[in-house]
């Protein structure tokens, strides 16, 4: 049988053709939701990024150390993710006169403790949630929790050094007591500042995860 070359033009043409036809019937890729955590939720900012299982351990001992430094500066500490995240709640009367969105003069020494995660934004993310109690309408509720939660990052920000901080505020208003609003300490316990932190890529490099570049 005799052999008819194809020319390299067809052959292009056809591979072309073949590419087409794959990609068409591929699902549409999905962009992975980290790539904006200013317009992600803050439950899905606690969960981001996930940690790999050959990093658990060294983030799970970096995360300890922050622990532990927050308890040895006072602070009301939690771990949550089986201690890859730590939460620090601080009483907003400790950062805030009632009813004032602007910082009581002693907050930034009170504050002081978290610089050493803010001044390492590429290894640590770092949410400031507030929250207030049912005293007064939404409106009230969510402007003054997010003028908090703002007031609180330009804290850190000079804390930092006035370089980025990786700090991303929430107003979180009314919607999450965490008691009965029935009673005063029980809206004293409500209105609180909620500081997560999180690692970041930096620290998972650092544990050997290479970043994918849809990251």
């Amino acid at each position: 049988m005799t052999k008819i070359p194809i020319s390299s033009l067809l052959m292009k043409t056809l591979v072309k053709a073949l590419l087409i036809s794959l990609m068409a019937a591929m699902p549409v890729p999905v962009i992975a939701q980290s790539d904006d955590v200013l317009e992600m939720s803050i439950d899905d900012n606690i969960a981001t990024p996930e940690v790999p299982r050959k990093a658990k351990q060294y983030v799970a001992a970096a995360m300890d150390q922050l622990r532990r430094h927050m308890i040895k500066n006072k602070y009301t500490v939690e771990s949550l993710r089986d201690g890859e995240v730590i939460e620090i709640t601080i009483p907003c009367a400790e950062l805030f006169a009632p009813g004032e969105v602007e910082l009581k003069a002693n907050a930034a020494e009170l504050l002081r403790p978290f610089g050493l995660v803010v001044r390492e934004p590429q290894k640590y993310k770092v949410l400031v949630a507030v929250h207030t109690d049912d005293t007064g309408d939404d409106m009230y509720s969510d402007s003054i929790s997010a003028a908090r939660a703002n007031a609180v990052d330009d804290c850190l920000w000079q804390i930092a050094g006035e370089r980025d901080t990786n700090v991303i505020p929430y107003g979180i208003g009314k919607d999450e007591p965490r008691v009965s609003n029935a009673t005063r300490p029980g809206r004293a316990q409500n209105r609180r500042v909620e500081i997560f932190i999180i690692p970041d890529y930096g620290l998972l490099e650092m544990a050997g995860v290479k970043r994918k570049k849809n990251d």
